[in-house]
């Protein structure tokens, strides 16, 4: 759970890209706010398990885990959120699968969407079939990744259209990592997003 006044970093480290501005991350002061992530004005603000690619933690099976968010995307422009559980430190080579939450970008098929995605060779995205109406609210997510498949739900059984399932797995153990990005363009101030709530474990 993500609330009182400071972020733990004993467990947590955060890493940025891009320019233009800094990046945030701070508890905020608002009723269920959670953990709120401003990111660099063009570029990605990440919090995760891995302060170095040398130090980084890796607890999660990649053919047996499961990492349930609870998050909230802001709308802007160029704003996106995305959620993985991931092999790599942000600066080197490695495989993720997580689900990406994505605003008006520069109109490519990720537009006002949900999705499944991953950078695992031979997966392609796969998107849930929530109206774009409902991407800015507070839901939960739910990567369930198990040997050869992964699949997405969103908000559970309330939402039985927001499922989607792909194939394939990473290649390593895996860490959670949480994502505010306007790394396909500009958003005034950074993109916002917020965190309430994180839960991973093996299955």
């Amino acid at each position: 759970n993500f609330s009182g006044d400071a972020l733990d970093t004993d467990r947590w480290s955060t890493n940025d890209t891009g320019s233009g501005s800094t990046a945030t991350y701070t508890m905020a002061d608002e009723v269920d706010g959670g953990l709120k992530i401003t990111s660099t004005l063009n570029g990605a603000s990440t919090l995760d398990w891995s302060p170095t690619d040398s130090t980084k933690k890796r607890p999660f099976n990649n053919t047996g885990s499961v990492m349930i968010v609870t998050s909230k995307l802001v709308q802007a422009n160029y704003a996106i959120m995305y959620c993985n559980l991931r092999s790599n430190h942000y600066t080197e080579a490695g495989s993720w699968i997580g689900y990406i939450v994505q605003g008006v970008t520069n109109g490519n098929s990720g537009d006002n969407k949900i999705r499944l995605n991953s950078n695992i060779s031979g997966m392609t995205s796969v998107d849930t079939s929530l109206s774009s109406s409902v991407l800015y609210d507070w839901h939960t997510y739910k990567l369930t990744v198990s040997s050869g498949t992964t699949t997405l739900s969103v908000d559970g059984i309330l939402s039985g259209t927001g499922f989607a399932t792909g194939s394939g797995n990473p290649t390593t153990r895996l860490h959670p990592a949480l994502v505010s990005s306007a790394s396909e363009g500009a958003t005034s101030s950074g993109a916002t997003t917020y965190f309430r709530y994180v839960e991973c474990y093996n299955t």
